[in-house]
């Protein structure tokens, strides 16, 4: 039996783990040394010889093992997972995939397939462990014949991703190997990688084990599209760095649409397995800390909400060849790659030995998931929009975690509340409507992406809240216990995504409509063209025409001309403004966004005295952008900027370094972005540019940056409240601010929109004005919308606080954000306030 077998590690001692103690092996399939020239953990392997490895392998064992490329990354490296089994199911492979999908749907036998076991290697790049240990996993399974392994595989077929983050991967190895000598002194050159590497993120400077929130990378995209069509019943994500080794089960908290008994079952299962073979063979582990499972973002969460049982497994060798512990002794990469390794093959060999019990739960979890009963009351989320754009754009982040979405026809329901008020009943629903029915394969992710709040556990709740009292009022050192969140609590995406949204009670059918065509023609005028402002579409379209040399000027109130009634922030293009041939860069700056324009047949005002010619219409600059993305070494927190300007908007823009604030020439820029650790102080020559009319967009407000003679004179807010971990919360834009432009305004007051807050520091409104989106200073209005606040702090502390400061300074204006509108391209519905403060600001 295989549990003999690692069982029998326990005789060896202090002699070095033996990664060919598995067997017996067939002696053609080549182990991975005489490929690479080096045994296990003495150099960390590059992208090229995985590859060299994984092809040796497969050739050798081309009835056992099946190379199937899912995707490539943005540098264009190939992503592939290897199916792993016994010949019997290589050969059948494609009936099981469709197995899957069938249990997948509700329907199937689970008695009549296999499971499906999915182990994916190295997301953070840095943490190498887990790439390394892949190769000696993969040769194992490949070569195993007639022992333990070999019935396993008998009775399962194993998913490996050898490596999901191969960017990340390959700028750090490269980088290490290029200077690496194998010290383990603490002081030693190569333990030190410079910010600009950071194996960690993906080539967009991603966590993307963040990202299935969100749903932007590539990577993610594609492994999430991978993962869906083979429905694995276990999925393992292997990471590092921790000081020993972490396996599951998780501590609170648990998101509550995993079901959390059935993954505190098969968790327990899967970890005493663990425990009970690292115990054999001598390795240290932990359990029930840390870890949690409740954001649904993570790889072990999302895995989880669509029926796998979803573990992150983190080890502590890696990242170096060998680093000395507190203690003197000595943890090398070749150790962390037996604990991953030893790890991976026990939950191979647990889930094969509990295969039937296994894919019974998984087939209960999806009909359950199909039939729409795990959901209760929660049956169903509407969401409206005056424009369908972001509907669709929402439907597309959606189609990538797998749940489906209906455009509706209008329709009535009785039993919908309201996510922004909480009213209860009933509810019509106009315009551009988006459905989406629990009832679905995917029903327990798009629940936790969609419902305004996920459950904690009770007991969590009141440890959380107790830990103030431990110690006395006032006290610093040692001060009350930290929480124990994890990661950020709130996410929903109707919210993210600023939309009107309900949920409902019930399901009943709806009349689904076609998506949108575009079919605009852009007819000849005399006047010129109105484009109105509804969705970052057309902001993008009149920058675009900017760009290609249109003259575009814009609207500061509504008007009413040629019979057409135009909202503020209207984008304006006249014939008298502009040179012969306009017409044709300005539709190919549309039809390229998909927007629209209206030909004006008269110029003249049909209400008050505001038209095309008035003095409240104002001329847009052509946009010149620059994004800081560091200096020297040092990289800034840039990613999500970068990638929003040249993935989600494509619009062109100067990357440089924050020394160019300094001495650079910045009259080249009409606007600067300024992410977190972009910059450490005001330079005068900084200042000086944005005096002559320059534009700072400063994504994460320094503290260097606030003061009376910084850039923003803000007071942070005396009430206190302990750390916020990330929560969703109702604040007020002002409409009269061109910041507010694209944003549907009330007849009367401001416009709700939902903002991500973290942390403990809030500043003040300013009497003096500039306080462009702030927390509504009325004790009665409620401001958490999603996920965790603190009981009688954190609505205190945020009442008459800012969000978005406009700090104008000569002809220039800083626009401050206190929490970066940008972070993980999670927050859609904010990216109009960035892109405004990029057009208008300076204007």
């Amino acid at each position: 039996m295989f549990a003999t077998l690692i069982a029998g590690l326990a005789l060896l001692g202090p002699r070095p783990f033996d990664f060919y103690s598995f067997g017996p092996y067939d002696a053609s399939v080549p182990k991975p040394e005489s490929v690479l020239g080096y045994a296990p953990g003495e150099h960390h392997t590059n992208f090229r010889d995985q590859e060299r490895v994984i092809s040796a392998i497969a050739a050798a064992a081309h009835d056992r093992v099946k190379v199937i490329q899912y995707g490539k990354t943005p540098e264009g490296r190939p992503l592939r997972i290897l199916a792993i089994s016994s010949p019997r199911n290589i050969a059948r492979l494609e009936a099981i995939r469709q197995e899957h999908a069938d249990l997948a749907s509700g329907k199937g036998d689970p008695a009549k397939t296999v499971p499906i076991i999915w182990i994916n290697e190295c997301i953070h790049g840095d943490e190498t462990a887990s790439f390394e240990s892949g190769i000696w996993t993969l040769y194992n399974l490949a070569a195993a014949r007639g022992g333990p392994l070999a019935k396993a595989l008998d009775e399962s077929v194993v998913m490996l991703n050898p490596v999901y983050n191969a960017d990340g991967h390959e700028r750090y190895v490269v980088y290490y190997n290029s200077l690496a000598v194998g010290s383990s002194d603490p002081a030693a050159f190569e333990g030190f990688q410079p910010s600009t590497v950071y194996g960690r993120l993906n080539h967009y400077r991603f966590d993307m084990n963040r990202d299935r929130v969100a749903f932007s990378q590539d990577e993610t995209r594609q492994e999430f599209a991978e993962m869906l069509r083979w429905g694995p019943q276990v999925y393992i994500d292997q990471h590092g760095q921790v000081n020993s080794y972490f396996f599951p089960p998780e501590p609170m908290s648990i998101n509550p649409n995993v079901n959390r008994a059935r993954n505190a079952k098969w968790t327990e299962l899967f970890g005493r397995a663990t425990g009970k073979a690292f115990d054999s063979a001598g390795f240290g582990y932990f359990t029930k800390d840390e870890f949690d499972l409740y954001y649904p973002g993570y790889l072990d969460s999302s895995t989880t909400l669509s029926g796998a049982i979803g573990m992150t497994h983190e080890t502590d060798g890696g990242r170096r060849l060998a680093s000395e512990r507190e203690d003197g002794s000595i943890l090398t990469l070749r150790r962390g790659m037996e604990k991953h390794f030893l790890s991976a093959l026990t939950v191979v060999r647990a889930a094969s030995e509990n295969a039937k019990p296994l894919l019974a739960d998984y087939a209960k979890f999806k009909r359950n998931a199909n039939n729409g009963s795990f959901a209760g009351k929660f049956q169903r989320v509407v969401m409206t929009s005056p424009d369908p754009r972001p509907l669709m754009r929402l439907r597309e982040q959606l189609g990538f975690a797998g749940i489906r979405s209906t455009l509706a026809a209008p329709f009535h329901q009785n039993d919908a509340h309201d996510y922004w008020t909480g009213a209860a009943g009933p509810a019509d629903f106009q315009g551009n409507v988006l459905v989406v029915d629990m009832a679905q394969p995917q029903g327990p992710l798009a629940k936790a992406l969609l419902e305004m709040q996920s459950d904690f556990e009770p007991e969590f709740v009141k440890a959380q809240t107790g830990k103030k009292k431990t110690a006395p009022e006032g006290e610093e050192y040692p001060g009350p216990e930290g929480s124990e969140f994890y990661d950020m609590t709130g996410w929903a995406l109707p919210f993210a995504h600023n939309l009107r949204a309900w949920w409902c009670e019930s399901a009943p059918a709806v009349r689904a409509l076609p998506d949108p065509v575009y079919a605009f023609k852009l007819l000849p005028s005399s006047v010129g063209y109105a484009l109105p402002y509804r969705d970052e579409e057309d902001a993008l379209a009149a920058l675009d025409a900017l760009n290609a040399g249109v003259r575009v000027s814009y609207s500061n109130k509504p008007m009413t001309v040629g019979g057409q009634s135009l909202p503020r922030g209207t984008f304006l293009v006249l014939a008298d403004r502009n040179d012969d041939g306009y017409e044709k860069l300005l539709e190919t700056a549309l039809r390229g966004r998909k927007a629209e324009a209206i030909s004006l047949n008269s110029g003249y005002p049909e209400v008050d005295r505001e038209g095309p010619g008035s003095g409240t219409v104002g001329s847009l600059r052509k946009p010149k952008i620059a994004l800081v993305m560091g200096s020297n070494t040092n990289l800034a927190e840039s990613g999500a900027a970068w990638f929003l300007l040249e993935r989600i908007w494509h619009v062109p823009f100067t990357p440089i370094s924050g020394d160019a604030l300094s001495r650079g020439d910045l009259g080249r820029f009409t606007a600067i972005i300024l992410p977190s650790r972009g910059a450490s102080s005001i330079s005068p020559h900084l200042k000086d540019w944005v005096s002559a009319g320059g534009h700072l967009v400063m994504l994460d407000a320094p503290k260097w940056a606030i003061g009376k003679d910084a850039f923003a004179d803000l007071t942070k807010s005396k009430e206190e409240s302990q750390s916020l971990p990330g929560s969703l919360f109702r604040a007020e834009l002002d409409p009269r601010s061109p910041l507010s432009y694209g944003y549907a305004a009330p007849a009367t007051g401001k416009i709700d929109i939902a903002v991500p807050i973290s942390g403990d520091t809030f500043y003040d409104v300013r009497k003096e004005g500039g306080s462009i989106v702030a927390f509504s200073a009325d004790e009665k209005v409620t401001k958490l919308l999603s996920g965790w606040e603190w009981p009688t702090e954190t609505e205190k502390a945020l009442r008459n606080t800012v969000f978005l400061q406009d700090a104008p300074i000569g002809q220039g204006h800083v626009l401050l954000f206190t929490q970066d509108p940008t972070d993980r391209a999670m927050w859609p519905g904010l990216n109009k306030l960035v892109l405004n403060s990029i057009l208008f600001g300076g204007n």
